[in-house]
């Protein structure tokens, strides 16, 4: 190869790769050492799924040829026709190449792939620059040893020949001892361990006698202290401090019998300290001596003058956790990829992936767990990558792969199924066995599109991909993680920047306190009381009025505020439950808990804090939990839950039993079988299921209604109804043996203000009747005969409304409020009977007159 002829670059990357490939063989520990390194480097260089090397028929290293049986008979026949096919378990047929290690009779690199749309001689020039290094090494290593044996069999030459040989060797470990550690500072080890190599390296040159480093220490006045000391016996840290000063800072000062041998220290070229040598038995250092002493000490004043360099460099560039780059040098990378697009031809696309999962493995086993799964992550992040691609962590549990090709799209996806696959494999940690999964979005780069938005738009398609595996749900296997792929369009700017400005806003509305909480009564049927107050959250946004949780809580998941937003809310609940309680002392309030903060370690601890700030009773506090996490893993639930019911509180199911109109009504989630394992108290019926017991085809809604509340009252669990909004329902729900139930019937969400003043009126307190009121349907049958007996009279001055009739038999109609009612009127008369009533809504109707109505139905 010219290198003259070489542009610069091309020149750097192949110095840069020669050094990779020399450094990495010469590593080795053995010869056969060396050949599996190098087997390895040709699979990363040339992505091959086969490489061996081979002697004959003889296999000494190799990767992807399976753990138990070597094909060795395949891999004899290809290096004797120079090429060819074998069998390779767990692969299949592969097509190979083979390439003789020059200067290593009979010893050829085997490189095989199964893509049959693969050339497989391609990249065969990395793998004849490999197979030359291979050479070259395993030769020195051959000269060593032989070298080796030579100063063996001349140890009784003469003296000056020893010690030429011992200087050889010396400076041989030297040059060494200096790639290991060029290598140790390129990798960004820790300076303290650094300074230990380098002590340890020089008692190991010098046959083992002890070595101390002294430096100063800049937290006491730089008075000197010994930071490594290696070697037996180990010398004396008051003479070790005494030959550092003695020195002076400069220069090396060969030892005696009484005094260490010491080179100085500097950093910048200010003395810090000394590397300090024990010759109390061997005698002043001769001049080779003092040259591997002083070179030593040099090794230790470069690390501590780059030390503040190289932690700059970490800080700026990679993560310290996986040692993957960071966001910064991913998108100085990007824009060198987006820069070079026209010159070298390859599209560049950009994976976002996040981890599902990882939260869950966070809060249940700790940050040391999580932090373990994430550097395992990167790993296996690492292996799904080709040569070029690069893997970065851009924080928490995100991370971004850069992907470069002819094909960028078609390689991205096979990209992201690969790390779906690797990423959903079982993790050990901690003695448990822990499952993620990965959404990932992908953005393929177009002209004028900036690393910065590249990366942004990533990160939407990301969400959306996210989106759709919180949708699967309970739909996905079972010990399995959801995670789906998403490649970005165009029509999902707005939708991110809808939901960027929605997490904004909700930061600053946490800030500026612009939530309030509403409360909806929850009513027993069976006289009427309000046994409780369910807190609903309103957001008074500034633009966009009130919001209810639907609006806002979905689309900001991951936003800092909402674990604070909850934390308000339980505190705010609590605190005004204690002052209704003064009022009516049974009075209960229902706080409703995401499934995220569900499943938080601090959830439990969360509910306590609110409770004691507030003095409450913790059994007046009721915490709904989604249904939906009878999904999550059992043992993880159950533990959660039972850290929240030891709070003291109440715990109940909401949206249980669920009617899905995607399946034609069918009933999901009627079984309270899994409760019996769970610690709740009770479970909420969903609304959906409400809402068809009094329609047409509500027999099989209105049946497992019933079955529920008997299993619940034999399980000792309370059953609650919810969204009741017509007396019908509320007639049936009682007849099905539900006691306790909340909807627009019974009273709508009102503000403090508006419920604490029905409270002190007594309002909504326990209702007794005094009177018999007629149940709907005679009420309604009543206002049919009335109206015609008044045609007979021939007073009739129109049709008698449902209204009239409740102004006569119960007063005035009071004034409107929120839960108003609208009483049906019978159907239709037969010809010849007049005009048919007009429904008329009776907007006074409180929920106390309903209740009378339906303790006279039963």
């Amino acid at each position: 190869m010219d290198l003259a002829a070489l542009p610069a670059d091309q020149v750097e990357h192949a110095a840069g790769l020669l050094e990779h490939v020399l450094a990495e063989l010469s590593a080795g520990t053995s010869e056969r050492d060396v050949l599996s390194r190098a087997a390895g480097l040709v699979a990363d260089l040339v992505d091959a799924d086969v490489v061996a090397v081979c002697e004959g028929p003889h296999v000494h290293g190799g990767v992807g040829l399976g753990q138990r049986f070597l094909p060795e008979r395949g891999l004899a026949r290809v290096v004797r026709d120079g090429g060819g096919a074998f069998a390779v378990p767990g692969l299949g047929r592969v097509r190979t190449s083979v390439v003789e290690v020059p200067g290593l009779s009979g010893v050829h690199l085997v490189v095989g792939r199964s893509d049959e749309q693969r050339d497989p001689d391609e990249g065969l020039a990395a793998v004849r620059l490999v197979g030359r290094v291979l050479g070259l090494v395993v030769l020195g290593r051959h000269g060593r040893e032989r070298e080796r044996w030579h100063r063996q069999q001349g140890a009784q030459g003469a003296a000056e020949r020893t010690k030429l040989q011992q200087a050889l060797r010396q400076r041989e470990q030297v040059l060494t001892t200096s790639v290991r550690f060029q290598r140790a500072v390129s990798s960004r080890r820790p300076l303290p361990e650094l300074l230990v190599q380098i002590a340890a390296s020089s008692s190991e040159l010098m046959d083992g006698r002890a070595v101390t480093l002294v430096l100063a220490d800049p937290r006491s006045q730089m008075q000197m202290r010994v930071v490594a000391a290696v070697g037996e016996p180990v010398l004396d840290p008051a003479l070790a401090l005494a030959a550092a000063n003695a020195l002076g800072g400069f220069g090396v000062a060969v030892g005696d019998e009484e005094v260490p041998a010491a080179a100085a220290v500097h950093i910048n070229g200010r003395s810090v300290g000394a590397l300090v040598l024990d010759t109390r038995d061997s005698g002043p250092l001769d001049p080779v001596g003092a040259t591997v002493l002083r070179a030593f000490a040099e090794h230790a004043s470069m690390a501590l003058s780059h030390a503040d360099t190289v932690r700059a460099v970490e800080a700026a560039s990679s993560d310290s956790l996986t040692s993957l780059p960071n966001r910064a040098t991913l998108l100085r990378q990007l824009e060198v990829a987006l820069r070079v697009t026209d010159s070298d031809g390859l599209g560049t696309a950009v994976l976002f992936v996040d981890l599902n999962g990882f939260k869950q493995v966070n809060d249940s086993l700790g940050h040391a767990a999580g932090d373990e799964v994430l550097s395992r992550v990167a790993r296996r992040l690492r292996r799904c990558l080709r040569g070029d691609d690069v893997a970065a962590r851009l924080g928490g549990d995100e991370f971004a792969l850069l992907v470069r090709d002819v094909d960028p799209g078609r390689a991205a996806q096979r990209i992201a199924t690969r790390v779906q696959t690797d990423v959903a494999m079982p993790l050990e940690t901690h003695g448990t066995t822990v499952r993620v999964g990965a959404s990932i979005g992908i953005a393929i780069a177009e002209d004028g599109v900036g690393a910065a938005e590249l990366l942004r738009r990533a990160d939407s398609a990301m969400y959306m991909a996210k989106a759709e595996s919180h949708a699967a749900g309970p739909a996905v296997a079972a010990g399995t993680v959801p995670g789906g792929v998403v490649v970005f369009e165009a029509d999902m700017h707005d939708a991110d920047r809808l939901r960027r400005q929605l997490e904004h806003d909700l930061l600053r509305a946490v800030q500026e306190d612009e939530f309030e909480l509403a409360y909806q009564p929850i009513v027993r049927l069976a006289d009427g009381a309000v046994v409780g107050a369910e807190a609903l959250l309103r957001w008074r946004h500034r633009t966009r009025g009130v919001l209810e949780p639907g609006a806002f809580l979905a689309g900001a998941e991951r936003s800092p505020a909402v674990e604070e937003l909850w934390r308000w809310v339980l505190r705010t609940a609590c605190t005004q439950a204690a002052a209704w309680r003064e009022q009516v002392p049974d009075l209960s309030v229902t706080v409703n808990l995401s499934a995220a903060h569900v499943m938080t370690r601090g959830a439990a601890d969360d509910v306590r804090a609110a409770l004691t700030a507030a003095g409450l009773d913790p059994t007046a506090l009721v915490l709904d939990v989604p249904a939906g996490l009878l999904a999550e893993d059992p043992d993880m639930l159950n533990a959660r839950l039972k850290k929240l019911r030891a709070t003291g509180a109440r715990i109940l199911l909401d949206d249980f039993a669920t009617l899905d109109p995607g399946q034609g009504g069918v009933l999901a989630g009627h079984s309270l079988a899994p409760l019996r394992q769970l610690p709740v108290d009770g479970v909420k019926l969903d609304r959906t299921l409400i809402a068809e017991i009094d329609g047409p085809d509500g027999v099989d809604a209105l049946a497992a209604v019933r079955t529920l509340c008997e299993l619940g009252a034999a399980l000792d669990l309370g059953v609650v109804a919810e969204g009741v909004e017509r007396t019908e329902q509320a007639v049936l729900l009682t007849e099905a043996g539900c006691s306790v139930a909340q909807g627009i019937l019974l009273g709508a969400p009102r503000s403090v203000v508006e419920l604490g003043s029905e409270l002190t009126a007594d309002e909504l307190g326990p209702v007794e009747p005094t009177a018999a009121v007629p149940a709907l349907a005679d009420l309604v049958e009543f206002t049919d005969e009335a109206a015609g007996e008044a045609r007979e009279e021939g007073t009739d001055e129109g049709p008698l409304d449902a209204a009239a009739l409740f102004a006569r038999e119960f007063g005035p109609a009071p004034v409107p409020r929120d839960g108003a009612l609208a009483i049906p009127l019978a159907p239709s008369p037969p010809a010849g009977r007049g005009p048919a009533p007009v429904p008329v809504p009776i907007s006074g109707v409180r929920p106390t007159d309903v209740r009378r109505m339906l303790d006279q139905s039963r």
